[in-house]
Parts: C-alpha cells; sequence; structure tokens
C-alpha cells in the first residue's frame, strides 16, 4: 500500500490494530529496500512483525496520553531526529521537512523515546535500555528509529529521506556509532575519544563505505553553522566531528 503523507504510516498502524492485539496481526510482508547508490537491505517480516507489535502502542499512547505533547513543526531545513528536537518539560517539538512527510514518524518515536527517557519510563518500552547511560542509551534509542524507518520503508512504501536513510544503513552495516558520533560529537565528547581510540583506522573506514553508499564523504545533513547543537552549551567549544 503507498504511503504518501506524513501521518499515514502511524494512522494506517493504529487503524489496523484496532479490535486486534498486535501479537494477532500477521507478520507485515516486506520487501527488500534499496537506494540510489544501489545498496540494498532486505528486511525480515518476522522481525519486522516485532516492530510492528511494539509501534503500535507506542503510537497509540502519543495519541491518547494527556501527560505530555509531541509537536510537530515544518520548516524548510532537513535535519537528524537529535537536532530537529526540543524537550521543555513534558512538551517535545520536533521540526521535519516540508518535504519529507512520509519521515513523520521514525522522528515522532526518537522525540517519545527521549521524553520516556526524561521521564524515567523508556525501560519499560526499551527492556534493552536497563542500566545503559549517555551514548550507549542514545544508541538503544536510535537502533529503535532505525527499526520503525526499516518497516516504513519495507512494509509501507515511504518514500526516502536522507536522514532517516543513512541512520538505517549506517546501523545495517555496521556503521551506527560512527554516525552518531559524527553527528553529535558535542553532546558525546567522551564517547568520542574513546571510540577512537579503541578503533583506530575507523573513520577513513566510515568515510569510505559512506561514500560508497551515499556518494558522499560523510553525513550530509549537519547542522548549519552556528547552530547550537541541542542538549550543549553556547559557550563550550565541540570537538570536531569524527
Amino acid at each position: 500500500m503507498p504511503m504518501r503523507s506524513g501521518t499515514t504510516i502511524a494512522g494506517v498502524l493504529l487503524a489496523a490494530g484496532l479490535g486486534a492485539c498486535s501479537s494477532e496481526l500477521p507478520p507485515p510482508q516486506t520487501r527488500s529496500v534499496i537506494i540510489y547508490s544501489g545498496q540494498r537491505i532486505t528486511a525480515d517480516p518476522e522481525r519486522m512483525g516485532e516492530v510492528d507489535a511494539w509501534l503500535r502502542p507506542a503510537l497509540e499512547d502519543i495519541d491518547v496520553n494527556p501527560s505530555f505533547l509531541i509537536r510537530m513543526i515544518q520548516e524548510d531545513t532537513t535535519r537528524y531526529p537529535w537536532d530537529a528536537l526540543e524537550l521543555v518539560a513534558d512538551t517535545a517539538e520536533v521540526k521535519i521537512a516540508r518535504t519529507a512527510l512520509d519521515a513523520e514518524t521514525p522522528y515522532m518515536i526518537y522525540a517519545y523515546l527521549r521524553l520516556r527517557q526524561e521521564r524515567g519510563t523508556l525501560e519499560e518500552l526499551v527492556p534493552e535500555a536497563v542500566d545503559l547511560a549517555g551514548f550507549a542509551l542514545e544508541k538503544a534509542i536510535v537502533n529503535r528509529v532505525a527499526d520503525v524507518w526499516l518497516l516504513g520503508r519495507s512494509a509501507f512504501d515511504t518514500q526516502p529521506f536522507g536522514p532517516v536513510d543513512e541512520i538505517l544503513y549506517a546501523r545495517e552495516f555496521g556503521y551506527l556509532e560512527d554516525l552518531l558520533l559524527a553527528t553529535q560529537a558535542a553532546r558525546f565528547p567522551e564517547a568520542v575519544e574513546e571510540y577512537r581510540e579503541r578503533n583506530p583506522g575507523k573513520e577513513v573506514e566510515f568515510r569510505d563505505w559512506f561514500l560508497r553508499t551515499f556518494e558522499r564523504d560523510g553525513p550530509g545533513y549537519l547542522r548549519p553553522p552556528g547552530e547550537v547543537e541541542p542538549g550543549t552549551n553556547a559557550d563550550d567549544p565541540a570537538p570536531s566531528p569524527a
């Protein structure tokens, strides 16, 4: 079923789940995901069924829970989910490119998981996050975002969108840490240094993979010059991206 609006993924999942437990629903039919460079990802239907099973109640919670609000704001700039998010108390404001409404659901889920992190309830939905903190916790959250985008791309024919395509492919090919540290260096400076020490030469490997996959030598949606990374102090110098 072609999906052409940013709310369609969430809306169809919620509508399809009415009157049925997610465990009663068959695994979604999936197809391979391919981008312009020819790099292909195959989605396992059983795995996508597991994603579907936790995503439906999460979307329902977003829809009906009055204790928090996720506000989607359209803009002209294309951003990664972490750069698109502003958390203020129990409200999350999420900026989304006007031309990329198909990608609204993974951005919404990123905001939802970060809100749950702030409220101390993330482990109820993401059990692998127990005892995690800092960069390791961010990686667990973004891994769920990659799952949501893979479900959308493979089962619901969502249109490609650069930032979440980069997240998905980096995860599938073993470069998620590299992507996150290259784009969130100011937020996790100690993790950047530790990762470089443990993985000498990985920067060059990541750059070469990125060039083959996306036909450029690094992440393509870094913050505009002079814009402060969310959660950092504007007066603090930021380390260079990996």
